[in-house]
């Protein structure tokens, strides 16, 4: 197939995916829109994927084949992006499967609209119980309508939290990707895709939704994804951190200001409720030592919070570490919310005078010597 054919690249990052990987071919190879190519990378697989993936390559040309040594599926996605040739990229995880005509529905509004990023609905497919189930509802799904384009710039304050941050319900522009130079963020091993949905959001000029059922998300016990959280939730902070300082880079934190405060603060509010008692307090204390500065929590009023539940959290990881948190609610002592940013604003005032001081005798101290 000649480049200028392709609609669609599929990209497939895939690791030890036997049990699901055939489903998952399946649903991309009989789509009715017939001019995609499947780019699957294989990222070092030990089981029986590879052979499975040179089959389905034998009786279709139109499924390419990477290979590497288990390098993660950020780097597999973007060495995808590199490889493709279609006109729209669209991502697969090896255990989720599309309805036929998904790619076609997402290629049609695409082109109708000249989107840069078109969202369809999931739901969830429990494999235990092999039933469907409704996907959760996100906080601000109300700025798209059928037919309707929106973007960061009629709903800057909503755009992160409008979607889920899974990149395999979303189709994008090849030449969007490419000319923002957007990529998954390598070296973290969760919350890869968060970070390059939420940067491509916040430079897409015109961003559409297809309101149909179209991808379904595997769940299952021994999910790799439920796995990473348990090991690697210290990153989820550093993912928003990295965020950020896109943000900041590409000019888009100001405008955007909002928007980044209620996600970060949202997802790490759920990822703190969601960890065991150790982890929960591992959590809040690198929040408490580092990270709320760095994501900038410390710039807010309580008007600017999703929820009361939320404002309370962040306010109380500025004041207290986990223990003297604990102990706070062990002696029924609730936080006063409008107290609160009285004592973090005069808390940072002292800290600036600190630094201040310490500066100008550090200097003083350079100059004698």
């Amino acid at each position: 197939m000649d480049n200028c054919e392709i609609k669609v690249s599929v990209v497939m990052p895939i690791y030890n995916a036997y049990d699901y990987l055939r489903p998952a071919m399946d649903s991309v190879l009989d789509q009715t829109l017939r001019e995609i190519e499947v780019i699957c990378i294989d990222d070092g697989s030990t089981d029986k994927s590879l052979a499975i993936l040179k089959e389905y390559q034998a009786h279709d040309d139109r499924v390419r084949i990477i290979t590497e040594t288990n390098a993660g599926p950020a780097l597999a996605r973007n060495k995808g992006i590199a490889r493709a040739r279609g006109e729209y990229i669209a991502f697969l995880d090896a255990d989720d499967f599309f309805e036929p005509t998904m790619l076609e529905s997402m290629y049609n509004a695409a082109k109708r609209d000249d989107l840069d990023i078109t969202i369809v609905d999931y739901d969830v497919y429990n494999n235990h119980s092999a039933k469907f189930e409704s996907a959760p509802v996100n906080e601000h799904s109300e700025i798209y309508a059928p037919g309707k384009v929106t973007s960061k710039n009629e709903h800057p304050d909503a755009i992160f939290l409008s979607t889920t941050g899974s990149a395999w319900n979303k189709l994008f522009r090849h030449s969007f990707l490419t000319d923002k130079n957007l990529q998954f963020l390598p070296d973290v091993k969760m919350y890869e895709d968060v970070y390059f949905v939420v940067c491509a959001l916040s430079l897409a000029e015109r961003v559409g939704k297809v309101f149909e059922v179209l991808v379904h998300h595997r769940i299952y016990v021994d999910q790799s994804r439920a796995k990473a959280f348990k090991k690697y939730y210290s990153q989820v902070p550093l993912v928003y951190g990295k965020v950020r300082e896109f943000l900041r880079s590409h000019g888009m934190l100001a405008p955007l200001k909002n928007a980044f405060f209620n996600l970060s603060t949202s997802r790490c509010y759920k990822t703190y409720n969601a960890l065991g008692k150790d982890a929960k307090a591992e959590f809040w204390n690198m929040l408490h030592d580092e990270y709320s500065e760095i994501m900038g929590w410390r710039d807010y009023s309580k008007e600017d919070f999703e929820s009361d539940e939320i404002c309370e959290f962040v306010a109380c990881v500025e004041l207290y570490n986990h223990d003297e948190y604990k102990n706070m609610l062990a002696r029924s002592r609730p936080p006063r919310l409008d107290r609160l940013k009285q004592i973090i604003h005069a808390a940072n005032k002292r800290k600036k005078i600190k630094q201040f001081f310490a500066n100008l005798f550090g200097r003083k101290k350079h100059q004698k010597q």
